[in-house]
């Protein structure tokens, strides 16, 4: 059982210089490596409560849920944030630049911008971005709030990609009209060396992570919510329940604490981890849980990743180019790419759970999100602020 406590608070947005992701559950310096081989040594040496092979998936049983969880408390935040500002006629600063993390699925701002019905200023289709023609200066001119989603739509990485966002970052400068310009954390660092982006724009804000009591409190809350009555979440591991505490309301087990340092406090990255964690006991004559089938839910260890390739370089210069650009067609990836011969590849990720496709564009799933950066960071890729 879950125990009823409030949902978490929401919480303004905080300057991206001053973010804090998550740390891991270890005290001292222990590196994820070391994590892991525990984790492997635990699984040798221990035998589970019960055998993940017993355990069928069970990820749509949330599904509905799919888009609620982590938009209904960022879009407080945002609102708490940016309604103010909104407001006044001649705010101290007209521009709001939004860092968003990566792996965005739903376009937060865009609903965002829809919700309160400010104007969204839409960007060329990415194929006219390769003409190389002179830079022009773009209309921002109208009544109202004034929001740009996605600036790294408004780029490719490519001689002659990088025009119109020098344009629009030219016709910003000058602006006097609130205006609300989100950017994932991978093209903003890519911009502010490409295009001095950080110089011409105001210094970005961003959400605050959720570390482990923000990240239990609020999937709790959605459990309440969405679970059938009487659902218990236990560890396949040692069969504990992931929500007890104790009598000074610490957490018993260490999942969520963990969870938030995993998923570097990005919620939707959390939450797709959590989702493709869940498993139901196989209905079988010979399971010896069947008094648990209905009512338990159980947790498997978090996922891990393996990058397909001998050394694993082009996979990783392609994860770098989808994170910058949040999604590219296979037409795109070629001009981005210094190797265009990516087909391969391309594949390989994709059934190593890596990336998705929709519409013939490919992105990153934010479940394999983790594992990426960890292998960008080791093999020495300049990094993002998440």
């Amino acid at each position: 059982m879950i125990r009823t406590t409030p949902p978490p608070e929401p919480h303004p947005l905080v300057p991206l210089e001053d973010l804090e992701v998550p740390a891991w559950p270890e005290r001292a310096a222990v590196k994820m490596a070391a994590m892991r081989l525990r984790t492997l040594l635990t699984r040798s040496d221990q035998r589970p409560f019960i055998a993940e092979d017993r355990l069928d998936d069970s990820a749509d049983v949330f599904s509905d849920m799919a888009t609620p969880p982590f938009c209904i408390p960022l879009m407080t935040e945002l609102d708490d944030t940016l309604m103010d500002w909104a407001a006044d006629p001649a705010p101290g600063q007209w521009i709001k630049p939004v860092v968003l993390p990566p792996c965005d699925e739903q376009g937060l701002l865009s609903q965002w911008a829809r919700r309160h019905h400010h104007e969204v200023l839409a960007p060329s289709a990415r194929d006219a971005l390769l003409i190389d023609t002179p830079e022009q200066t773009l209309d921002l001119s109208g009544d109202g709030v004034l929001v740009i989603p996605r600036l790294e739509d408004w780029f490719l990485r490519h001689r002659c990609g990088l025009g119109l966002i020098r344009s629009l970052l030219e016709s910003l400068a000058g602006l006097e009209r609130h205006c609300v310009i989100g950017c994932n954390s991978w093209a903003w660092a890519f911009l502010c060396k490409a295009v001095d982006a950080h110089l011409i724009l105001p210094e970005p804000l961003t959400f605050k992570p959720f570390d482990e009591s923000r990240l239990r409190r609020w999937i709790a809350d959605i459990v309440r919510q969405q679970a059938v009555e009487g659902t218990r979440f236990r560890l396949n591991s040692n069969g504990k329940n992931i929500f007890a505490l104790d009598r000074k309301d610490r957490p018993r087990e260490a999942y969520f604490e963990t969870l938030a340092a995993r998923s570097r406090g990005i919620a939707w990255v959390a939450w797709h981890i959590w989702q493709r964690s869940l498993k139901k006991a196989r209905d079988t004559e010979d399971n010896d849980y069947s008094d648990d089938d209905q009512q338990t839910l159980w947790v498997v260890a978090l996922e891990e990743f393996s990058l397909p390739g001998s050394d694993g370089t082009q996979a990783l210069l392609i994860l770098q180019a989808l994170l910058i650009h949040n999604s590219l067609s296979g037409r795109e990836l070629e001009c981005v790419l210094p190797d265009p011969g990516f087909q391969g590849m391309h594949h390989a990720l994709h059934r190593a759970g890596f990336i998705t496709e929709h519409h013939g564009r490919y992105y990153c799933r934010p479940a394999a999100y983790p594992a990426i950066r960890n292998g960008l960071a080791t093999a020495g890729f300049p990094l993002d602020g998440y």
